[in-house]
């Protein structure tokens, strides 16, 4: 394992995932959405890693990222992408703007196909190469309040499987990470989407716990570098693994999602949108 391509590597995982590899030897590009995240990455990382702004969401922005990687790699082929990039949109579907839907599944399923689709000729370089989705336990098991992220990440669970079976041929591995509760941005900024609904008596008392359980995420949530250790794993052994939970809610919560009634699991659900939360 030689090269590494990180979307999201600003901040959380992605930043995480960029300096735990770039500390074990791997060239790293970093693709950064703000530049200032990328001058903080940079400070703390060794002279080869790069960063490079991104905009996963254009498609000029994707095709320019990769053939600057293709430039710095000459005939050597990249090792892996890791697609980490991705947003938070919280809020009741009835109120959600159709616009905020658009932006979450640009963002974390359109952006992760398009740079992945940029980049499979260079992965094609050599045996071997990999590919790697950070999904969510939210990709398996659904609360109200997060419907456009959850539909996202599902949407993630079937185009890494689809995608693992395309590209076996080739001999690239693709690989699904799944952290559970994990503290990230992320959470801060889904309570921004928040923030700015219109008001509504109906949801007003979930959209206060839901709010409550964003904020217990960001604050007590898993440190992001137990993700950067799967995502790590899913980069360099020699048998890479589909499939990486990350964190116990993440292995157990869905197993049981599987056995339990609908309606006995959405009455359980609910503890997650009371102001207790």
């Amino acid at each position: 394992m030689t090269s590494v391509l990180i979307t999201g590597a600003g901040s959380g995982i992605g930043a995480a995932t960029a300096l735990q590899l770039d500390r074990a030897g791997i060239q790293v590009f970093a693709a950064v959405h703000d530049p200032a995240d990328g001058e903080v990455l940079a400070r703390q990382a060794s002279p080869a890693l790069s960063v490079h702004a991104v905009d996963v969401t254009d498609q000029v922005s994707v095709e320019s990222l990769a053939e600057t990687v293709a430039s710095v790699l000459g005939p050597e082929a990249l090792s892996a992408v890791v697609n980490v990039a991705g947003v938070g949109v919280a809020g009741p579907l009835e109120l959600l703007p159709v616009e905020s839907l658009k932006h979450q599944l640009d963002v974390n399923v359109i952006g992760p196909v398009s740079v992945t689709q940029a980049v499979l000729p260079l992965l094609r370089r050599a045996p071997g190469g990999r590919i790697v989705f950070v999904g969510s336990m939210g990709g398996l098991v659904t609360v109200q309040l997060a419907g456009a992220y959850h539909a996202s990440k599902y949407a993630i669970e079937a185009i890494g499987d689809a995608w693992r079976q395309e590209l076996a041929p080739d001999g690239i591995s693709v690989s699904i990470v799944e952290p559970g509760p994990i503290a990230t941005p992320l959470w801060a900024k889904a309570i921004e989407t928040l923030d700015r609904l219109p008001a509504n008596e109906r949801y007003a008392d979930r959209i206060d716990g839901f709010r409550e359980s964003l904020r217990s995420a960001s604050k007590n949530g898993a440190n992001a570098a137990k993700v950067s250790a799967a995502i790590e794993h899913a980069v360099t052994a020699p048998r890479p693994r589909s499939r990486y939970p990350v964190g116990a809610a993440a292995v157990v919560i869905p197993k049981i999602r599987r056995l339990v009634p609908d309606r006995l699991f959405d009455k359980a659900a609910q503890q997650v949108t009371t102001k207790s939360a």
